[in-house]
């Protein structure tokens, strides 16, 4: 699977070697002359066009490749978008020489929301994005809590060495695995429907204007952005951040060992507390460099000496002391505390590195 577009919004071409075969997974209307050129150069048939769920925040290129090279255009038979060609079934396979691809209705961010199995991955369109981005926002309209959490169930037996290919992404990332997304991704944190439901409420915008035009539009097949204010650079189908579902920790925001990598690159200024006991901050799963060792027993009596100016991400092995340390920090008046998911057990499975 290859991402073709290079931004925050994703589109994914799969190939069969044998036929030269290519599908088109979510194309952006801008970029649609360039990816026929691309498939020209590299003798590709272009055999379908597939939207994994009516867009919010950019123009579909469906109904432009449709009419411009004669391919098909499918999307799940709950759409009502007027270009579409072919209406997938939950379940049904595609075939193009030896690529298949299965299609999962997987509704909530919208009720034509799928998702595509197939070479060894899952391209999830707003279904299912990467770490602590979680999934697309559910309040458009048609979004539904308890259909995502339905639609969630479908990932359970699925192989954790699928690759997770989202249709968009703000942090700079374009693919993960199923296993690393059940450690880190808040939306797979075990729950149930009444506390996943209360989850997304507190993650609620109420979609823009500008994004209910733009379904418009991509319902009717338009190909003319005039009179539709995109906002260039918005993170339009991320949700507010809100914390992670589940365990009884409501409270406390959760932050994905590859995000946390992420903020140090960046230099972000952070108080990195390790709550584990003075053996294991230099055994084989090691420390985050620059981490700040106070032991969960030990912490009532040293709060203080936690900078309380900058947020605080609090660590252990796996995350449970972490979560009782967030308590404790939040006792003693400390605001913004952040609980890496999985501890350093996930951080280790991530290949990033320690001190010791």
């Amino acid at each position: 699977m290859r991402e073709l577009s290079g931004g925050d919004c994703k589109t994914w071409l799969a190939v069969s070697a044998k036929t030269r075969e290519a599908v088109l997974v979510d194309p952006l209307l801008e970029q649609a002359a360039a990816h026929l050129e691309l498939l020209r150069r590299e003798g590709l048939r272009l055999a379908l066009v597939v939207d994994t769920h009516t867009h919010a925040d950019h123009l579909s290129a469906a109904r432009w490749l449709r009419d411009t090279a004669g391919a098909p255009v499918a999307m799940h038979e709950a759409s009502r978008a007027a270009a579409v060609t072919r209406r997938l079934a939950d379940g049904e396979v595609l075939s193009f020489g030896e690529l298949t691809l299965e299609v999962l209705h997987t509704p909530g961010h919208t009720t034509d929301s799928l998702t595509l199995r197939g070479a060894g991955a899952l391209m999830t369109g707003d279904f299912l994005f990467l770490g602590a981005l979680g999934a697309g926002r559910l309040d458009l309209p048609g979004s539904d809590a308890g259909r995502h959490f339905d639609s969630l169930a479908k990932l359970a037996h699925l192989d954790g060495a699928l690759e997770v290919l989202p249709g968009h992404d703000y942090q700079k990332r374009e693919r993960s695995t199923l296993a690393a997304e059940r450690r880190e991704n808040p939306v797979l944190t075990p729950r149930g429907l009444d506390a996943y439901r209360a989850w997304w409420d507190q993650r609620k915008q109420g979609p823009a204007d500008w994004m209910k035009a733009v379904v418009d539009a991509n319902l009717k097949g338009s190909l003319d952005a005039a009179g539709i204010a995109i906002p260039k650079g918005a993170a339009a189908c991320a949700c507010a951040p809100a914390p992670t579902p589940g365990h009884g920790d409501a409270e406390f925001p959760h932050l994905a060992s590859t995000d946390l990598a992420r903020m140090l690159a960046e230099k972000r200024k952070l108080t990195l507390l390790d709550c584990r006991e003075v053996s294991e901050f230099t055994d084989e799963l090691g420390h985050v460099a620059g981490a700040q060792l106070i032991p969960l027993g030990e912490l009532p009596g040293r709060v203080a000496e936690v900078p309380g100016e900058l947020p605080i991400v609090s660590i252990c092995r796996s995350g449970k002391r972490a979560l009782r340390a967030a308590q404790a920090l939040r006792a003693a008046g400390k605001d913004e505390i952040w609980v890496l998911t999985g501890g350093m057990l996930a951080w280790n499975e991530a290949g990033l590195p320690v001190e010791r």
